[in-house]
């Protein structure tokens, strides 16, 4: 079975929230965000892989997209059609809205980190912070076959380990990702791998927070507690291609 094939099997309705979303007043409402199903992708840069796997498989409808060394304004490029991405989340999609976002849209109340991480070494400076909230839409002339109705992706220049804690984990009413996407790449300028024992994976440990799924790349070792959905295929995607295979919360 493919990979799209199979996470049609947990489609659901678009959010009432983002299907009632008005553009001409547009909010962005922290707890209707993070209630619905959310998938994760850590170092992100600009690949769509996440969004053509569950968005087009209706199984989810918002994104979080985290990666410390993309500025705004090449994602903002991707966006607005001035440059393309690989395997760009625009394709098919028109712009409802961008709302620009604080800290304290995002958490509200502040937020205390699990892990403090020692010697830190990032191989370029951290971007300027920045958050933005971008709300899509279908265009006219394609169906619900091609993909979701509606999309809101939440864009990040930020730290993904801190976030993950700092959305996910600090007992504050969100809910847990739906779907992490996991890929490591040998000089991707992380500090941690996202992978197996990874930062991001002792926080999910200590504060017992994690996905139902997760998507991993072949060069990422999957973390504990998942295993692999056998009879569903990888599915090619990212900078270089590579093939990523679902996985299984069991336990």
């Amino acid at each position: 079975m493919e990979l799209i094939e199979y996470l049609t099997t947990l489609s659901e309705a678009c959010p009432a929230w983002l299907k009632n979303f008005d553009a001409k007043h547009s909010v962005f409402n922290r707890s209707d965000f993070f209630n619905s199903r959310v998938v994760f992708y850590p170092g992100s840069c600009y690949d769509g892989h996440a969004i053509k796997l569950f968005g087009s498989s209706h199984s989810a409808y918002c994104f979080v997209y985290c990666d410390y060394l993309m500025e705004r304004a090449a994602i903002e490029n991707v966006l607005d059609g001035k440059e393309r991405g690989y395997n760009s989340p625009i394709k098919g999609y028109h712009s409802l809205a961008r709302l620009s976002l604080t800290e304290r849209d995002l958490s509200p109340k502040g937020w205390r980190p699990h892990i403090q991480p020692r010697n830190i070494n990032r191989t370029r400076p951290s971007i300027t912070p920045y958050a933005f909230l971008e709300v899509l839409e279908r265009d006219p002339d394609l169906n619900s076959e091609f993909g979701a109705e509606r999309l809101a992706i939440l864009f990040l220049g930020a730290d993904a380990h801190a976030s993950y804690d700092a959305l996910f984990c600090q007992n504050n009413g969100n809910r847990p990702p739906f779907g992490i996407l996991l890929q490591d790449h040998g000089f991707g300028g992380n500090y941690s791998r996202f992978g197996n024992e990874g930062l991001m994976h002792q926080i999910a440990e200590q504060t017992q927070i994690f996905p139902d799924w997760l998507i991993v790349g072949e060069t990422t070792d999957v973390w504990d507690g998942f295993e692999i959905v056998e009879d569903v295929k990888g599915d090619f995607g990212g900078m270089h291609s590579q093939q990523r295979r679902l996985y299984k919360k069991i336990f």
